[in-house]
């Protein structure tokens, strides 16, 4: 699950965006998001009112999205 939680990251999404997109609870991706974080893989920025996640380079790295 984690690796297609950084797959769907390849462009910044929200929990419940990620959720819908994977089809599990928001719940699920948080938990599953903040083990990806404190692994340094995701980071996370606010966006108004909205928490936005993304890969940082070492996500990119990992999941092969850096050329």
């Amino acid at each position: 699950m984690r690796a297609e939680l950084l797959e769907a990251l390849r462009s910044p999404a929200t929990t419940t965006d990620l959720a819908r997109a994977l089809g599990i609870t928001p719940s699920a991706v948080s938990q599953h998001l903040r083990v990806l974080r404190e692994s340094g893989l995701v980071a996370r920025e606010r966006s108004g009112r909205s928490v936005l996640y993304m890969t940082t380079t070492l996500g990119d790295s990992l999941s092969g999205t850096v050329a």
